[in-house]
């Protein structure tokens, strides 16, 4: 029996060997959270370090895994002449010196400080963690044209990083994400990406210290969080418990 009970152990741990190399560069399997972006009129919005201008949108735990890694969406602009022109590190007569000058992304998770009799709108709150993102992903997601300004089409870049820690929450509590850019050239700004859909409260700025408001009537966020694929080595260790106790029983009666 021990040599049957080996061999069996044996071979299951190459299937999950085979199953962990199969999925080592594979995507996580389950969102937490998705927010996608808004491809036609919508707008980014200000929040990168060098302002300093930040901004954070509320979401609800309703999974009770932790978030692993995070997606989001941004674009460049240039403001010029009392107004914004908008364009993109992607578009043809763009200054190259845009490519790659993100150092980093700083992503926090917070409190939730709901709407009271004190508070107008809800807002973040304690600062439960912070990251430092310098490892992370930047592809060209698609072309946002605006009704308001025809010919205007403004290039919408999708970031990806996994956190350095996973970060843990209590279903059914509602938190706030910021995302801040270190983006440090002068004359060129980076924004968040409005999200396409709504939840709960808008999201919120804070400009320069000002305090955290509401902007241009209210808006949310594009972003995505991601939960652990489910675990092969636990389906295994299953296995192996239910053939132990099989070949115990067996093996008492």
């Amino acid at each position: 029996m021990k040599r049957t009970l080996a061999v069996i152990v044996a071979g299951l741990f190459v299937i999950l060997l085979a199953q962990s190399v199969a999925t080592a560069d594979a995507p996580q399997s389950g969102y937490k959270w998705t927010q996608l972006p808004k491809m036609s009129d919508g707008y980014d919005f200000s929040s990168e370090i060098k302002a300093p201008s930040v901004m954070a949108d509320d979401w609800e735990c309703r999974d009770p895994r932790p978030v692993v890694d995070v997606r989001w969406w941004g674009s460049y602009w240039y403001p010029g002449g009392g107004n914004y022109t908008y364009y993109s590190d992607g578009k043809q007569n763009v200054p190259q010196a845009l490519k790659g000058q993100i150092t980093s992304f700083t992503i926090k998770f917070y409190t939730d400080v709901p709407v009271g009799p004190k508070v107008i709108f809800s807002r973040p709150g304690q600062e439960l963690a912070s990251y430092t993102i310098t490892d992370f992903n930047e592809t060209w997601y698609g072309s946002c044209a605006y009704t308001n300004f025809p010919g205007l089409i403004e290039d919408v870049y999708e970031y990806y990083a996994v956190l350095p820690v996973p970060f843990q929450q209590t279903p059914g509590t509602i938190y706030w994400l910021s995302i801040q850019a270190d983006f440090p050239s002068a004359s060129q700004q980076w924004g968040w990406h409005q999200s396409e859909t709504h939840w709960n409260d808008f999201a919120v700025q804070n400009w320069r210290g000002s305090g955290w408001y509401p902007p241009c009537g209210g808006v949310d966020m594009a972003f995505e969080l991601s939960v652990p694929e489910p675990g092969s080595l636990a389906a295994v260790l299953t296995g192996l418990a239910a053939i132990g106790g099989g070949l115990i029983r067996r093996r008492r009666s």
